[in-house]
Protein backbone atom coordinates (compact mmCIF):
# COMPACT_ATOMS: atom_id res chain seq x y z
CA UNK A 1 0.00 0.00 0.00
CA UNK A 2 1.43 3.23 -0.69
CA UNK A 3 0.54 6.68 1.36
CA UNK A 4 -2.56 8.81 -0.34
CA UNK A 5 -1.62 11.42 -3.16
CA UNK A 6 2.10 9.77 -3.39
CA UNK A 7 3.90 8.48 -6.22
CA UNK A 8 1.95 5.36 -7.30
CA UNK A 9 3.76 1.90 -7.84
CA UNK A 10 3.78 0.44 -11.06
CA UNK A 11 2.53 -2.95 -10.72
CA UNK A 12 5.62 -5.67 -10.91
CA UNK A 13 6.11 -7.01 -15.04
CA UNK A 14 5.08 -10.28 -15.49
CA UNK A 15 7.85 -12.43 -15.91
CA UNK A 16 7.58 -14.14 -19.47
CA UNK A 17 7.48 -17.93 -18.72
CA UNK A 18 10.04 -19.87 -20.99
CA UNK A 19 8.81 -21.94 -23.72
CA UNK A 20 9.30 -25.84 -22.98
CA UNK A 21 11.97 -27.10 -24.90
CA UNK A 22 11.25 -29.85 -27.60
CA UNK A 23 10.95 -33.34 -25.80
CA UNK A 24 11.07 -35.40 -29.02
CA UNK A 25 13.92 -37.01 -30.72
CA UNK A 26 15.38 -35.13 -33.37
CA UNK A 27 13.73 -35.86 -36.48
CA UNK A 28 15.69 -36.43 -39.89
CA UNK A 29 14.02 -37.30 -43.31
CA UNK A 30 14.80 -40.97 -44.61
CA UNK A 31 15.98 -40.78 -47.97
CA UNK A 32 14.39 -43.82 -48.83
CA UNK A 33 11.03 -44.40 -47.69
CA UNK A 34 11.41 -40.25 -47.21
CA UNK A 35 9.32 -40.35 -43.79
CA UNK A 36 10.64 -37.85 -40.64
CA UNK A 37 12.51 -40.24 -38.54
CA UNK A 38 14.39 -39.97 -35.11
CA UNK A 39 18.30 -39.81 -36.07
CA UNK A 40 20.49 -42.39 -35.87
CA UNK A 41 22.47 -45.01 -37.72
CA UNK A 42 19.20 -46.38 -39.45
CA UNK A 43 16.10 -45.74 -40.57
CA UNK A 44 13.23 -46.71 -37.69
CA UNK A 45 10.33 -47.22 -40.04
CA UNK A 46 12.64 -48.95 -43.24
CA UNK A 47 15.34 -50.28 -41.54
CA UNK A 48 17.24 -48.61 -44.39
CA UNK A 49 21.09 -47.09 -42.92
CA UNK A 50 21.02 -43.57 -43.05
CA UNK A 51 24.07 -42.48 -42.78
CA UNK A 52 25.37 -44.76 -45.51
CA UNK A 53 22.34 -44.32 -47.64
CA UNK A 54 21.83 -48.25 -48.34
CA UNK A 55 18.59 -49.15 -48.27
CA UNK A 56 19.52 -52.98 -48.67
CA UNK A 57 21.91 -53.05 -46.13
CA UNK A 58 23.29 -56.36 -47.49
CA UNK A 59 26.07 -55.56 -44.02
CA UNK A 60 23.78 -55.58 -41.60
CA UNK A 61 21.10 -58.48 -41.19
CA UNK A 62 18.06 -57.24 -39.98
CA UNK A 63 17.45 -60.12 -37.08
CA UNK A 64 21.50 -59.82 -36.02
CA UNK A 65 22.84 -56.09 -37.40
CA UNK A 66 26.37 -57.16 -36.25
CA UNK A 67 26.62 -59.61 -38.90
CA UNK A 68 26.16 -59.03 -42.85
CA UNK A 69 23.80 -61.02 -44.83
CA UNK A 70 25.74 -63.63 -46.30
CA UNK A 71 27.08 -65.29 -42.90
CA UNK A 72 27.12 -68.78 -42.27
CA UNK A 73 25.36 -69.00 -38.89
CA UNK A 74 23.36 -71.75 -37.58
CA UNK A 75 22.05 -70.01 -34.48
CA UNK A 76 21.17 -66.46 -35.95
CA UNK A 77 19.38 -67.93 -39.33
CA UNK A 78 17.44 -70.71 -37.61
CA UNK A 79 16.75 -68.93 -34.15
CA UNK A 80 16.17 -65.25 -35.15
CA UNK A 81 14.67 -63.94 -32.44
CA UNK A 82 17.73 -64.77 -29.72
CA UNK A 83 20.21 -61.39 -29.19
CA UNK A 84 23.50 -61.35 -30.97
CA UNK A 85 24.63 -61.62 -27.06
CA UNK A 86 23.03 -64.95 -26.11
CA UNK A 87 23.95 -66.70 -29.05
CA UNK A 88 27.31 -67.80 -28.12
CA UNK A 89 26.13 -70.38 -25.47
CA UNK A 90 24.00 -72.02 -28.37
CA UNK A 91 27.00 -72.07 -30.40
CA UNK A 92 29.14 -73.91 -27.81
CA UNK A 93 25.77 -76.26 -27.24
CA UNK A 94 25.87 -77.19 -30.68
CA UNK A 95 29.63 -77.92 -31.19
CA UNK A 96 29.30 -79.49 -27.89
CA UNK A 97 26.47 -81.77 -29.09
CA UNK A 98 28.45 -82.41 -32.23
CA UNK A 99 31.98 -83.51 -30.17
CA UNK A 100 29.53 -85.79 -28.40
CA UNK A 101 28.50 -87.60 -31.22
CA UNK A 102 31.58 -87.95 -32.79
CA UNK A 103 33.54 -89.63 -29.57
CA UNK A 104 30.44 -91.59 -28.42
CA UNK A 105 31.10 -92.90 -32.23
CA UNK A 106 34.69 -93.04 -31.66
CA UNK A 107 33.96 -95.48 -28.21
CA UNK A 108 31.73 -97.65 -31.03
CA UNK A 109 28.91 -96.58 -28.49
CA UNK A 110 26.40 -95.99 -32.14
CA UNK A 111 23.44 -96.32 -29.95
CA UNK A 112 23.65 -93.62 -28.00
CA UNK A 113 25.62 -91.60 -30.56
CA UNK A 114 22.30 -91.82 -32.35
CA UNK A 115 20.35 -90.67 -29.24
CA UNK A 116 22.65 -87.40 -29.12
CA UNK A 117 22.11 -86.69 -32.89
CA UNK A 118 18.81 -87.12 -33.04
CA UNK A 119 17.87 -84.98 -29.96
CA UNK A 120 20.81 -82.10 -30.63
CA UNK A 121 18.65 -79.67 -32.56
CA UNK A 122 15.18 -80.27 -31.57
CA UNK A 123 16.31 -80.20 -27.68
CA UNK A 124 18.44 -77.03 -28.57
CA UNK A 125 15.61 -75.08 -30.64
CA UNK A 126 12.97 -76.07 -27.15
CA UNK A 127 16.00 -74.15 -25.56
CA UNK A 128 15.78 -71.21 -27.62
CA UNK A 129 11.85 -70.67 -27.77
CA UNK A 130 11.88 -71.11 -24.20
CA UNK A 131 14.82 -68.66 -23.37
CA UNK A 132 13.20 -65.74 -25.79
CA UNK A 133 9.67 -66.09 -24.73
CA UNK A 134 8.85 -65.71 -28.67
CA UNK A 135 5.22 -67.13 -27.35
CA UNK A 136 3.35 -67.34 -24.39
CA UNK A 137 -0.09 -69.49 -23.69
CA UNK A 138 -1.96 -71.02 -26.78
CA UNK A 139 1.29 -70.37 -29.29
CA UNK A 140 3.63 -72.17 -27.56
CA UNK A 141 1.01 -75.05 -27.39
CA UNK A 142 0.47 -74.42 -31.40
CA UNK A 143 4.12 -74.82 -31.52
CA UNK A 144 4.45 -78.04 -29.18
CA UNK A 145 1.29 -79.47 -31.47
CA UNK A 146 2.94 -78.27 -34.70
CA UNK A 147 6.20 -80.92 -34.11
CA UNK A 148 4.45 -83.52 -32.37
CA UNK A 149 2.13 -83.45 -35.86
CA UNK A 150 5.17 -83.80 -37.91
CA UNK A 151 6.64 -86.31 -35.89
CA UNK A 152 3.72 -88.33 -36.31
CA UNK A 153 3.44 -87.61 -40.22
CA UNK A 154 7.60 -88.71 -40.26
CA UNK A 155 6.82 -91.99 -38.34
CA UNK A 156 3.63 -93.19 -40.84
CA UNK A 157 6.02 -91.95 -43.59
CA UNK A 158 8.83 -93.69 -42.29
CA UNK A 159 6.75 -96.85 -42.22
CA UNK A 160 5.35 -96.77 -45.51
CA UNK A 161 7.91 -95.52 -48.24
CA UNK A 162 10.67 -97.94 -46.28
CA UNK A 163 9.06 -101.37 -47.56
CA UNK A 164 8.55 -99.79 -50.98
CA UNK A 165 12.01 -98.73 -51.82
CA UNK A 166 13.35 -102.37 -49.71
CA UNK A 167 11.22 -103.89 -52.64
CA UNK A 168 12.01 -102.09 -55.55
CA UNK A 169 15.86 -102.18 -54.14
CA UNK A 170 15.19 -106.17 -53.98
CA UNK A 171 13.24 -106.10 -57.72
CA UNK A 172 16.26 -104.19 -59.45
CA UNK A 173 14.07 -101.64 -61.40
CA UNK A 174 16.39 -98.66 -61.14
CA UNK A 175 14.23 -96.45 -63.55
CA UNK A 176 11.90 -96.80 -60.57
CA UNK A 177 13.44 -96.72 -57.88
CA UNK A 178 15.32 -93.78 -59.30
CA UNK A 179 11.73 -91.83 -60.07
CA UNK A 180 10.34 -93.37 -56.89
CA UNK A 181 13.56 -92.39 -54.40
CA UNK A 182 14.75 -89.74 -56.03
CA UNK A 183 12.06 -87.15 -57.01
CA UNK A 184 8.32 -89.31 -55.57
CA UNK A 185 10.17 -89.48 -51.88
CA UNK A 186 11.63 -86.07 -51.48
CA UNK A 187 8.60 -84.05 -52.53
CA UNK A 188 5.99 -85.87 -50.54
CA UNK A 189 8.66 -85.43 -47.65
CA UNK A 190 8.15 -81.79 -48.10
CA UNK A 191 4.68 -81.71 -48.51
CA UNK A 192 4.55 -82.90 -45.07
CA UNK A 193 6.36 -81.21 -43.32
CA UNK A 194 4.71 -78.25 -44.45
CA UNK A 195 1.10 -79.52 -43.45
CA UNK A 196 1.50 -78.34 -40.17
CA UNK A 197 2.59 -74.63 -40.81
CA UNK A 198 0.06 -74.39 -43.89
CA UNK A 199 -2.68 -75.37 -41.57
CA UNK A 200 -1.62 -72.91 -39.10
CA UNK A 201 -1.93 -69.73 -41.80
CA UNK A 202 -5.26 -70.67 -42.56
CA UNK A 203 -6.60 -70.85 -39.54
CA UNK A 204 -4.65 -68.91 -37.14
CA UNK A 205 -4.97 -65.55 -39.09
CA UNK A 206 -3.37 -63.56 -35.73
CA UNK A 207 -0.38 -65.16 -35.89
CA UNK A 208 0.82 -63.04 -39.02
CA UNK A 209 4.17 -61.72 -38.85
CA UNK A 210 6.85 -63.63 -41.19
CA UNK A 211 8.74 -64.87 -38.59
CA UNK A 212 5.38 -66.63 -37.57
CA UNK A 213 5.49 -68.94 -40.32
CA UNK A 214 9.13 -69.66 -40.20
CA UNK A 215 9.17 -70.31 -36.15
CA UNK A 216 6.55 -73.30 -37.45
CA UNK A 217 8.04 -73.98 -40.32
CA UNK A 218 11.11 -75.27 -38.09
CA UNK A 219 9.59 -76.61 -35.85
CA UNK A 220 7.43 -79.04 -38.09
CA UNK A 221 10.69 -80.08 -39.97
CA UNK A 222 12.66 -80.69 -36.81
CA UNK A 223 9.43 -82.53 -35.72
CA UNK A 224 9.77 -85.16 -38.69
CA UNK A 225 13.23 -85.51 -39.18
CA UNK A 226 13.26 -86.34 -35.71
CA UNK A 227 11.03 -89.22 -36.31
CA UNK A 228 12.14 -90.49 -39.38
CA UNK A 229 15.65 -90.36 -38.07
CA UNK A 230 14.50 -92.61 -34.87
CA UNK A 231 12.01 -94.76 -37.15
CA UNK A 232 14.90 -95.55 -39.19
CA UNK A 233 17.53 -96.12 -36.78
CA UNK A 234 15.20 -98.22 -34.41
CA UNK A 235 17.45 -101.56 -34.88
CA UNK A 236 20.26 -100.05 -33.88
CA UNK A 237 18.66 -98.49 -30.88
CA UNK A 238 17.68 -101.98 -29.65
CA UNK A 239 20.90 -103.46 -30.39
CA UNK A 240 23.88 -104.44 -27.99
CA UNK A 241 25.38 -100.93 -26.43
CA UNK A 242 28.46 -101.77 -28.15
CA UNK A 243 28.84 -102.13 -31.86
CA UNK A 244 30.49 -102.97 -34.53
CA UNK A 245 31.71 -101.26 -37.86
CA UNK A 246 34.11 -98.28 -39.31
CA UNK A 247 33.89 -95.52 -36.71
CA UNK A 248 34.38 -92.82 -39.33
CA UNK A 249 31.63 -94.29 -41.74
CA UNK A 250 29.24 -94.32 -38.35
CA UNK A 251 30.48 -90.68 -37.46
CA UNK A 252 29.59 -89.39 -41.24
CA UNK A 253 26.20 -91.35 -41.38
CA UNK A 254 25.08 -89.78 -37.60
CA UNK A 255 26.22 -86.69 -38.42
CA UNK A 256 24.12 -86.64 -41.83
CA UNK A 257 20.81 -87.96 -40.05
CA UNK A 258 20.76 -85.75 -36.73
CA UNK A 259 22.52 -83.17 -38.26
CA UNK A 260 22.72 -82.17 -41.88
CA UNK A 261 19.45 -83.59 -43.01
CA UNK A 262 17.71 -81.79 -40.26
CA UNK A 263 19.20 -78.99 -40.95
CA UNK A 264 18.23 -78.66 -44.50
CA UNK A 265 14.58 -79.86 -43.81
CA UNK A 266 14.32 -77.46 -41.34
CA UNK A 267 15.63 -74.52 -43.94
CA UNK A 268 13.67 -75.76 -46.84
CA UNK A 269 10.56 -75.68 -44.83
CA UNK A 270 11.01 -72.80 -43.09
CA UNK A 271 11.66 -70.66 -45.74
CA UNK A 272 8.34 -71.48 -48.07
CA UNK A 273 6.23 -71.02 -44.34
CA UNK A 274 7.98 -67.17 -44.21
CA UNK A 275 7.01 -66.42 -47.76
CA UNK A 276 3.96 -67.60 -46.99
CA UNK A 277 3.05 -65.72 -43.88
CA UNK A 278 4.69 -62.77 -45.89
CA UNK A 279 2.19 -62.72 -48.43
CA UNK A 280 -0.19 -61.80 -45.50
CA UNK A 281 2.00 -59.48 -43.71
CA UNK A 282 3.89 -57.37 -46.44
CA UNK A 283 1.44 -54.12 -46.23
CA UNK A 284 3.66 -52.10 -48.80
CA UNK A 285 4.07 -54.84 -51.28
CA UNK A 286 7.47 -53.30 -52.71
CA UNK A 287 11.35 -53.35 -52.84
CA UNK A 288 11.25 -57.36 -50.58
CA UNK A 289 12.64 -58.84 -53.97
CA UNK A 290 11.28 -62.09 -56.07
CA UNK A 291 14.04 -64.01 -53.35
CA UNK A 292 11.37 -64.09 -50.61
CA UNK A 293 8.40 -64.75 -53.11
CA UNK A 294 6.20 -67.73 -52.40
CA UNK A 295 7.02 -69.48 -55.93
CA UNK A 296 10.98 -68.96 -55.39
CA UNK A 297 10.74 -70.87 -51.94
CA UNK A 298 8.58 -73.21 -52.98
CA UNK A 299 10.80 -74.30 -56.46
CA UNK A 300 13.95 -73.79 -54.51
CA UNK A 301 13.04 -75.43 -51.57
CA UNK A 302 11.52 -78.35 -53.77
CA UNK A 303 14.51 -78.24 -55.87
CA UNK A 304 17.03 -78.90 -53.16
CA UNK A 305 15.12 -81.56 -51.78
CA UNK A 306 14.71 -83.83 -55.39
CA UNK A 307 18.23 -82.97 -56.02
CA UNK A 308 19.69 -84.39 -52.94
CA UNK A 309 17.34 -87.47 -52.99
CA UNK A 310 19.13 -87.98 -56.67
CA UNK A 311 22.33 -87.81 -55.17
CA UNK A 312 20.98 -90.56 -52.47
CA UNK A 313 20.27 -92.87 -55.26
CA UNK A 314 23.01 -92.37 -58.21
CA UNK A 315 26.52 -91.26 -55.63
CA UNK A 316 27.54 -94.22 -53.91
CA UNK A 317 30.12 -92.90 -51.65
CA UNK A 318 29.53 -91.78 -48.40
CA UNK A 319 31.99 -88.75 -47.82
CA UNK A 320 31.20 -87.49 -51.10
CA UNK A 321 27.37 -87.82 -50.21
CA UNK A 322 28.35 -86.15 -46.77
CA UNK A 323 29.93 -83.44 -48.87
CA UNK A 324 27.23 -82.44 -50.79
CA UNK A 325 24.91 -82.26 -48.36
CA UNK A 326 26.83 -80.34 -46.63
CA UNK A 327 27.22 -77.64 -49.51
CA UNK A 328 23.36 -78.15 -49.46
CA UNK A 329 23.29 -76.74 -46.25
CA UNK A 330 24.92 -73.99 -46.48
CA UNK A 331 23.38 -72.90 -49.47
CA UNK A 332 19.75 -73.46 -48.50
CA UNK A 333 21.02 -71.50 -44.80
CA UNK A 334 22.70 -68.63 -46.73
CA UNK A 335 19.10 -68.62 -48.83
CA UNK A 336 16.90 -68.88 -45.70
CA UNK A 337 18.91 -65.92 -44.56
CA UNK A 338 18.53 -63.37 -47.32
CA UNK A 339 14.56 -64.91 -46.88
CA UNK A 340 14.53 -63.51 -42.79
CA UNK A 341 16.05 -60.48 -43.94
CA UNK A 342 13.94 -59.32 -47.08
CA UNK A 343 10.37 -60.03 -45.11
CA UNK A 344 11.93 -58.37 -41.85
CA UNK A 345 12.36 -55.23 -43.91
CA UNK A 346 9.11 -55.63 -45.34
CA UNK A 347 7.32 -54.85 -42.31
CA UNK A 348 7.05 -50.60 -41.56
CA UNK A 349 4.28 -49.94 -43.20
CA UNK A 350 2.63 -48.06 -40.23
CA UNK A 351 4.62 -44.95 -39.07
CA UNK A 352 4.86 -44.54 -35.40
CA UNK A 353 7.49 -43.09 -33.53
CA UNK A 354 6.44 -44.92 -29.85
CA UNK A 355 7.90 -43.90 -26.43
CA UNK A 356 11.64 -44.49 -25.62
CA UNK A 357 12.62 -47.84 -24.49
CA UNK A 358 15.25 -50.03 -24.03
CA UNK A 359 16.56 -51.92 -27.75
CA UNK A 360 16.54 -55.84 -26.92
CA UNK A 361 19.53 -56.00 -28.88
CA UNK A 362 22.04 -53.18 -28.10
CA UNK A 363 20.50 -52.13 -24.79
CA UNK A 364 20.46 -48.51 -25.78
CA UNK A 365 16.97 -46.24 -24.83
CA UNK A 366 15.66 -45.87 -28.44
CA UNK A 367 12.63 -44.47 -29.65
CA UNK A 368 10.27 -48.00 -30.24
CA UNK A 369 9.70 -47.94 -34.23
CA UNK A 370 10.15 -50.81 -36.03
CA UNK A 371 13.99 -50.66 -36.51
CA UNK A 372 15.98 -49.72 -33.25
CA UNK A 373 17.71 -46.26 -35.04
CA UNK A 374 20.71 -47.41 -33.18
CA UNK A 375 21.70 -50.59 -34.22
CA UNK A 376 18.98 -51.42 -37.03
CA UNK A 377 18.01 -54.36 -35.41
CA UNK A 378 14.07 -55.49 -36.32
CA UNK A 379 12.07 -55.24 -33.32
CA UNK A 380 10.24 -58.18 -34.79
CA UNK A 381 12.61 -60.13 -34.10
CA UNK A 382 14.44 -58.46 -31.09
CA UNK A 383 12.77 -60.53 -28.09
CA UNK A 384 13.90 -59.82 -24.63
CA UNK A 385 15.73 -62.88 -23.03
CA UNK A 386 14.64 -64.30 -19.64
CA UNK A 387 17.70 -62.88 -18.25
CA UNK A 388 16.50 -59.42 -19.63
CA UNK A 389 13.11 -59.73 -19.19
CA UNK A 390 10.89 -57.71 -17.01
CA UNK A 391 9.71 -59.34 -13.72
CA UNK A 392 5.82 -59.83 -13.77
CA UNK A 393 3.44 -59.16 -11.25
Amino acid sequence: MTDEGGPKKRPPAETPIPSEPHSGPELVACPHCENMVPAGEFCGHCGAHLTWGVASRQHAFAAVPSEPVVHLSIVSTLFPHLPHRRGGAFRWALLAGVATVVILAALHLFAPATIAAVFLLPVLYGLYLYEVEVYESEPWLLIGTTMVAGAILGYVFTILTGGAVARLAISGDVGTNFVFAGVVIPIVAQALMLAGPVFLYFFRARLREPLDGLTFGVASALGFTFATTLTATWPLLAGPLVGTGSTIDWALRLLTAGILFMLINASTTSVVAAALWLQRYDLRKAGRGWEASLPATVVIAAGAQVVLGILAVTVPDLALQVGLRALAAVAVLMYVRLVIHRSLLAEGAAHEIGPDAPCPECHRIVPTMAFCPACGVARAASKPTRMHAEPRG
